[in-house]
């Protein structure tokens, strides 16, 4: 049978390749395992089943691990694929496969004519399928897997794709294994609504598998975010609610118009929401019927509740009861976030204010024909647990019931300070601020809430209020005036200080704000230099400005700055710029905010350059910089290191907030 072999090989070598054909089949006829098929056949034929004696030949039972065979098969295999002719060539390597499925030789040799025949996936598969029958075999060798899965190689980029909820091939295991359960849950439990409903798609299985009982925690929270929300139907919103088993738990909008949350899909949601805990809802589409003896949901384990434009569409009421209020008061007793771009009218009476026990976060906005002035605190009398509150354009008045006496601790767990004035501007004269009658009752207000436990618990403070301090008296307007006769112990745990168009003279920051740099708590810090007087040079008084900062100087804490609205001398060498000699002496800063629209766009170019050279940096934020300098900007950042980013920086909020 060898020199057989040899002969056709031979023929082969010498292009003889139908001569090569005769020779191997008559190598192939030499093995036992060939008598032994012929033998089947003659007994078949004596039983005068020429039906049968025809199947008996061609069904091969015996496994033939001769190796000597397996070679003449796979040189007539070859010799097909020269002629050729694809069909015979794989029908003797699929013949390999069926003699010796133990042997890693027929695997290879029907790769390769399926890969001739241009049917990779089939390769791939069968190459794989080869992998898990030498693992099942006994005694399999480590090297005939390799070889295997090394003929895989070129196919795996486009064929090895693991489905994380079936089995799949691991070599390191040797077997076929599939995905922890907590993994997989955790990696589906990450995905947003619209990432899930893509995964319906991908197959019958998946489908099956992500919509059963046992992945309901999936669909639980129905998240739609953005205005790129779509308009989801009534029958979608019905299936998503089932697949969770109507017991949803979070539901966010950000766009009812374009979601077109309608009364249906409302009373859906709500009835599916039994324990509902996050309602975020905005732009409202349409007035909704939102009393609670409509639903089978009561808001009792509500936490976190968020409306946006909503009071507009129920106020003024002429209703026995205000529905806006009522369904917020069904939920006060276990809020823990609330979020009102428009306040109930009742709220605005001292008297008429609900106790809410559990509020952590409070975000209060004016929405549109609001005039009147919100008791602010006595809001803070009536919640006692609250660690964040953000105010924003709110007419405040701090008259108390009984004119009863304020306690400055009646919050003592306030970590977190937003206030946002763009509406009071004051009117600025010759070297006077002139605050309108409306703004005194705010800024008494704002005098209050920064002085609220003597600034010793408070982490964040960030403040948007226009307001210079360079030449002015505390009856101007001051909003520090409470906290400056407390400066001993003033914010002495602040982590964070954001500041917009509040201008702090240094005396006044380094009275507050020192103790916090004291401590090695403070990481964030804002300067907004003063507005430039006509009788000024072009360096106004931001020289000055930033001189009056050596105290924070060197801070190892500081990781983020912001600096705004400063001006300095343009065309001067880095190390002659006070800007940049101010910005190299801290060791740890991390991002840095420049903004000012006080140069003209090449010499604030300039500048940006001149930081990014000499300043360590990771994150650079500025959109002072525009047309084809940005490109100048993000290439000098990019070979630098840096990462540009052509934003400012967002305020989340509620903020997530390191503890001691």
């Amino acid at each position: 049978m060898e020199d057989t072999i040899r002969a056709g090989r031979a023929k082969y070598a010498a292009g003889q390749y139908k001569e090569a054909l005769h020779v191997f089949t008559e190598a192939i006829s030499l093995c036992p395992c060939a008598l032994e098929r012929r033998k089947r056949k003659r007994e078949a034929q004596e039983l005068h089943d020429t039906e049968g004696a025809d199947q008996a030949a061609l069904d091969v039972t015996v496994e033939c691990y001769n190796s000597l065979h397996l070679q003449a098969l796979s040189y007539r295999a070859g010799t097909f694929e020269k002629i050729p002719d694809i069909r015979r060539a794989k029908a003797d390597a699929q013949r390999m496969v069926r003699i010796a499925p133990c042997s890693p030789e027929g695997y290879l040799r029907t790769n390769k004519v399926l890969r001739i025949d241009q049917d990779p996936g089939a390769a791939f598969d069968l190459l794989t399928n080869g992998i898990l029958r030498l693992l099942e075999g006994e005694g399999a060798q480590v090297e005939d897997i390799k070889r295997l899965d090394q003929a895989r190689d070129p196919l795996k980029l486009r064929f090895s794709r693991i489905d994380p909820l079936g089995e799949f091939l691991s070599l390191s295991l040797m077997s076929k294994t599939s995905l922890p359960g907590e993994l997989v849950r955790d990696i589906f439990g990450r995905l947003d609504i619209f990432t899930l409903c893509q995964c319906l798609r991908v197959s019958k299985s998946w489908k099956k598998a992500l919509t059963a009982p046992a992945s309901a925690r999936f669909w639980k929270s129905l998240i739609f975010p953005g205005a790129i929300a779509p308009r989801v139907p009534f029958t979608s919103l019905r299936k998503l609610l089932s697949y969770s088993l109507n017991d949803v738990r979070e539901f966010v909008i950000d766009d009812c118009s374009r979601f077109r949350l309608d009364q249906g899909k409302f009373t859906a949601v709500l009835n599916a929401g039994a324990r509902l805990e996050r309602l975020e809802l905005a732009r409202p589409y349409e007035r909704l019927d939102i009393s609670i003896s409509n639903f089978r949901g009561n808001l009792k384990t509500l936490k976190q509740l968020r409306l946006d434009g909503f009071y507009q569409l129920y106020a003024p009421s002429h209703e026995e009861r205000d529905p806006y209020l009522y369904f917020l008061l069904t939920a006060v007793n276990t809020l823990e976030t609330l979020t009102l771009v428009g306040i109930p009218r009742q709220w605005f009476n001292p008297v008429g204010i609900s106790y809410m026990p559990n509020l952590k976060h409070l975000k209060l906005i004016k929405a549109p024909n609001q005039p009147w002035q919100l008791p602010i605190l006595q809001w803070l009398r009536h919640t006692p647990q609250l660690e964040q509150l953000y105010v924003e354009n709110l007419i405040f008045s701090c008259h108390l019931p009984d004119e009863e006496p304020f306690d400055d601790c009646c919050v003592p767990n306030l970590k977190s300070l937003t206030i946002v004035d763009t509406q009071n501007r004051p009117n600025r004269g010759h070297h006077h601020h002139h605050i309108h009658p409306n703004q005194i009752g705010s800024t008494e207000a704002y005098q209050y809430l920064t002085a609220l436990n003597l600034g010793k618990k408070l982490k964040h403070l960030d403040i948007c209020y226009e307001l210079e301090y360079m030449d002015m008296s505390p009856e101007d307007g001051d909003i520090f005036s409470r906290m400056q006769r407390h400066l001993s112990s003033a914010y002495e745990d602040l982590q964070t200080i954001r500041l917009s168009d509040t201008v702090l003279s240094p005396e006044t920051a380094h009275n507050l704000f020192m103790p916090s740099v004291r401590t090695g708590k403070l990481h964030s810090f804002d300067i907004i230099f003063p507005m430039q007087r006509l009788d000024e040079g072009p360096e106004g008084t931001s020289p000055s400005h930033i001189q009056g900062y050596k105290w924070l100087e060197g801070a190892e804490s500081i990781r983020r700055l912001g600096l705004y609205d400063f001006s300095f001398k343009p065309h001067m060498y880095p190390k002659d710029n006070p800007l940049i000699q101010f910005l190299q002496t801290f060791p740890c800063l991390e991002e840095l905010s420049l903004e000012s629209e006080r140069y003209i766009p090449h010499h604030f170019v300039q500048l940006v350059q001149d930081v990014l050279v000499s300043v360590k940096l990771k994150t650079l934020y500025s959109t002072t910089v525009h047309n084809i300098n940005f490109d100048q900007i993000r290439q000098l950042a990019e070979d630098k290191g840096v990462n540009f980013v052509w934003t400012k920086q967002t305020r989340v909020w509620p903020m997530q907030l390191n503890e001691d």
